[in-house]
């Protein structure tokens, strides 16, 4: 099981395949095996990497460190460990907002980006929506990532396409049940940028195709929107019958549509 020492966090990753490197990024409380579908058949064309975000999986899990900041600057410390150039990234829910503060903040280091059912930094989400987040932080902050707290994340809205599949409903439980919470029980107050992802979309100049899932929540839907009219080189795709979780929901509808991005935006060149 490789390892990075990245400024003292070690963080799990994987590599497999061969060619331009496309490295995914996993979302909020869950881990690389989000990615399971897409290793084996975007890796007959591409080199793919996957890795743990610090706080989830088998990553380290410190204390404190887990802005958005923080967070691209483990990716940069990936990619400089791992030796590639010009990579692209495909970044899921919170790991699309990873990928958009790295691509915002190192212009000319990508090839081409891909968020899917992404957040977004400075957009406003509903007042339901919200009230849930806090209401499920509230809970982990006082039984931490317990039988209880996994039990009502799985409740969520978030997953309800997995509900509808037992063993894609076991293996989020699963991943629930070995996230650390350190994100959560953070209790750092970050300062905020000088400007939001929201702000900055315009300055974005690389290939990028916005993916959600039909069934997805109405906020990430408006998130797709809003990415789509803002970000000037885009494309769009919906994920058939999935939801929140569409690259596992429906791996190979997902698939195509990325090997299908791909293939035009960077085509297939080694490293």
């Amino acid at each position: 099981m490789p390892f990075a020492p990245l400024s003292g966090v070690r963080v799990h990753y994987e590599v497999a395949g061969a060619g331009h490197p496309v490295i995914f990024l996993h979302g909020h409380a869950i881990d690389s095996r989000l990615w399971r579908g897409q290793i084996g058949p975007i890796a007959r064309s591409y080199t793919v990497i996957t890795y743990d975000l610090r706080g989830h999986g088998d990553s380290d899990a410190p204390a404190t460190g887990y802005s958005r900041t923080h967070y691209a600057e483990e990716l940069q410390g990936l990619i400089k460990h791992l030796g590639v150039t010009r990579p692209s990234l495909v970044g899921h829910s919170l790991g699309g907002g990873v990928a958009m503060e790295y691509a915002l903040s190192n212009p000319g280091r990508l090839s081409a980006l891909v968020l899917v059912d992404s957040g977004l930094d400075g957009f406003s989400y509903s007042g339901s929506f919200s009230g849930a987040v806090l209401k499920q932080r509230a809970l982990l902050r006082q039984e931490g990532v317990s039988r209880k707290f996994v039990r009502a994340a799985m409740v969520s809205p978030l997953f309800a396409g997995v509900r509808k599949q037992p063993e894609l409903q076991g293996l989020v439980k699963t991943m629930l049940s070995g996230w650390s919470g350190a994100s959560w029980l953070d209790g750092t107050e970050y300062p905020a940028a000088a400007a939001s992802h929201l702000q900055r979309l315009g300055s974005l100049r690389l290939p990028t195709l916005v993916v959600v899932g039909e069934s997805d929540l109405p906020g990430f839907h408006e998130v797709a929107n809003e990415l789509t009219k803002r970000i000037l080189v885009v494309r769009t795709a919906i994920v058939p019958e999935a939801g929140h979780l569409a690259p596992l929901e429906s791996p190979e509808a997902f698939n195509d549509i990325l090997l299908d991005f791909l293939g035009g935006a960077v085509g297939k060149a080694l490293i």
